[in-house]
């Protein structure tokens, strides 16, 4: 197995001297059996450019990426990859950021909306009732406007500010439960359509969620709606997470009826039986 989507002590949302190397990670993904991984750092591109978070030193994760090829060359595929947040608020420096490195796998993420910085960084709990249905109602038009720009590979964690709104008390809403098909069927159909992989990423299920993001359900609508590319991460942001999750995910994702998951090298998909 393949695990599409790790950070490494390069992401600004890793506190300085608390992350992982590129090999340490490498050699975690050795440990726990398997057969490559992706390093895909954030690169929020909005909230770096305007200072909300540290520059991503490009350079210095791919100069550690060839050497980790190097070292672990048949034992452990490493693939350069980058997870790319928010391109559709500047896409012209994100398609040129794209245009700077060979990249293996681009990673299409939404962690914010126009007006704030992250989900992650949002006092939710403080908004009224409309204004948090409203960063909602955002977080599902910027996802389809991601997948309409289309210069991604994956689309990741979607469900993701769900897990900010439990955090702040919110329990209510959203309702993935029971709506979770009317909020996501059209992003689902539109990945479908333009032949982008769907990710199932497997963080929820260290986290207060204790489900995959997408949950079950989701993913089975996706099956029944055509989709059978899936890309399978932790997401995660030190050596001890990395493959965390994916057994699991990959025995749900064979009861759902998928049979292959989704690996990436140059841009150029490929298939392997789960």
């Amino acid at each position: 197995m393949f695990d599409n989507h790790t950070h490494t002590q390069y992401s600004g949302d890793i506190p300085p001297g608390k992350g992982s190397s590129v090999r340490e990670l490498c050699l975690s993904a050795i440990a726990c059996g398997l057969q490559g991984i992706a390093i895909t750092d954030h690169f929020d591109i909005d909230g770096i450019r305007d200072g909300f978070f540290p520059p991503l030193d490009h350079e210095g994760i791919y100069r550690d990426i060839l050497a980790a090829k190097e070292e672990f060359a048949g034992k452990l595929t490493v693939c350069h990859g980058i997870e790319l947040g928010q391109a559709t608020h500047m896409p012209t420096e994100a398609a040129e950021q794209l245009e700077s490195y060979p990249y293996d796998i681009v990673l299409g993420s939404v962690h914010a909306v126009r007006g704030i910085i992250d989900f992650a960084d949002t006092d939710i709990a403080s908004l009224s009732k409309n204004e948090y249905i409203r960063l909602w109602e955002q977080y599902l038009e910027e996802m389809l406007a991601t997948l309409e720009w289309g210069n991604i590979d994956v689309l990741t964690h979607i469900t993701y500010p769900k897990r900010y709104y439990l955090a702040n008390g919110i329990t209510e809403f959203p309702n993935i439960k029971d709506r979770g098909r009317e909020y996501f069927e059209p992003i689902i159909k539109s990945v479908i359509s333009k032949g982008i992989s769907l990710e199932c990423n497997t963080s929820g299920l260290r986290q207060a969620m204790g489900e995959c993001l997408p949950n079950r359900d989701l993913l089975s609508f996706y099956y029944e709606l055509g989709g059978r590319d899936i890309s399978i991460g932790s997401d995660a942001h030190h050596d001890y997470d990395v493959g965390k999750g994916i057994n699991e995910a990959t025995e749900m994702l064979k009861e759902i009826g998928f049979t292959h998951y989704a690996t990436f090298a140059s841009r150029k998909k490929s298939f392997s039986k789960l």
